[in-house]
């Protein structure tokens, strides 16, 4: 038997229909490979979109819950031949539709929830070996090509782009062809230009190491994927680039020590970015963000806009204990990625989770030139969504 072929029968296993059961508030399905769905009334009710309760096309929803009692019950529930769930609800006699397959893709026993989980790709330095990468070309050539880099970004936060033209007006198409460009204090396009002779605007134009950091901590709601473009690099090999899984260090915390991951889950970090006329941003966050199952949704970290704490008296100490653990571990070389950015280089991280720097750049006439610009995350896995599925509808 071909792959594709058992790869379809399993599939319809799992998709197929078996019998219903009825109970005082839910119903049970079961299914062609054995598993047992639990699906409560209200849920149903909730979830029908038929023409009078949404629209099935974009997911609007005309259905409100308040109009219906939270006792809801079914007057009929039937399975039809076409492997589809029909119920007629009482006390209003609608009708609802419900597809197998829509069915189990939305079950929400702890088995499928958990099936259903992504779990990421954490790294450390040894990903030097295997770097998720992609030649410009290859991106540019089809959507199998840009749906690698969309996963490379959604399993390890990061993906280095090769042989990209190093011209100004290269980058800005690119990123925009994701979606639209975030507008930052600097516009929209930044250009990060180490020159010795020029005056710095930024840390970033400065020839001054930068500790590993996620960007605008300051702001309520920071850049999420960043593009750095290389278009002119330095020749001395010093400015290596460093990246820091924030994931990988905020697990390795958790396993060393609970206590200290804890209170950075916690307690709010505040961060300040303000010129005395022009700017006064401020905002306070946990280090580590976290989801209702424990996982991790997202780090914020930066030592280069700290505010002071303003925490409980009791928990300074600790809290700078652990906070003095988790700047080791971003510094520790174990957990670092370097690399020497050179002309035509482009990478494309997710700043939730990534933490960037750079060693310091020689002061002896060196010169260099990036071009940053960034994407809200929701386009990147919105574009992921519908490349994944029009790709398998090709298959």
């Amino acid at each position: 038997m071909s792959h594709g072929k058992l790869a379809m029968d399993l599939s319809q296993g799992i998709y197929k229909l078996s019998k219903v059961q009825q109970d005082n508030s839910k119903l049970f399905v079961y299914w062609g490979d054995g598993h047992r769905s639990t699906f409560h009334y209200i849920w149903l009710r909730d979830n029908c979109y038929c023409t009078l309760c949404g629209n099935p096309r974009h997911g609007e929803k005309r259905f409100r819950i308040v109009d219906v009692p939270l006792d809801i019950e079914p007057l009929l529930v039937h399975v039809d031949s076409d492997n589809t769930v029909k119920i007629s609800w009482s006390p209003d006699n609608h009708n609802s539709v419900y597809d197998a397959r829509w069915l189990r893709q939305h079950c929400y026993s702890a088995t499928e929830r958990d099936r259903r989980q992504h779990r990421p790709i954490l790294w450390n330095s040894k990903i030097v070996t295997s770097l998720p990468q992609i030649a410009y070309e290859q991106v540019l050539g089809g959507d199998a090509g840009r749906l690698q880099l969309l996963e490379h970004l959604r399993n390890y936060a990061i993906c280095f782009v090769r042989n990209v033209p190093p011209q100004t007006v290269e980058l800005e198409g690119f990123a925009q062809s994701f979606g639209p460009l975030l507008e930052t204090n600097y516009g929209h396009m930044f250009e990060i230009v180490v020159d010795p002779e020029s005056s710095q605007k930024s840390v970033a134009n400065s020839q001054l190491d930068l500790i590993p950091h996620t960007d605008d901590a300051y702001q309520y709601a920071p850049p999420g994927i960043i593009f750095f473009h290389c278009i002119m690099a330095n020749d001395d090999g010093s400015g290596q680039s460093t990246f820091v899984d924030g994931f990988k260090i905020a697990e390795v915390l958790r396993q060393e020590d609970s206590e200290a991951f804890d209170l950075l889950c916690r307690y709010e970090v505040p961060f300040r970015k303000h010129y005395s006329d022009r700017i006064d941003m401020q905002f306070s966050s946990p280090v580590f963000g976290l989801d209702s199952g424990g996982n991790l949704k997202e780090v914020r970290i930066s030592n280069l806009f700290p505010a002071p704490l303003d925490l409980p008296e009791e928990i300074i100490e600790p809290f700078y204990a652990a906070y003095r653990k988790l700047m080791q571990l971003i510094t520790d070389l174990r957990y670092c990625l370097k690399q020497g950015m050179q002309s035509g280089d482009l990478v494309i991280f997710d700043n939730h989770r990534i933490l960037h720097g750079r060693t310091a750049i020689g002061r002896q006439n060196q010169r260099r030139h990036l071009r940053y610009c960034s994407v809200d995350c929701d386009y990147f896995h919105s574009w992921r969504r519908l490349l994944e599925k029009n790709l398998s509808f090709r298959g």
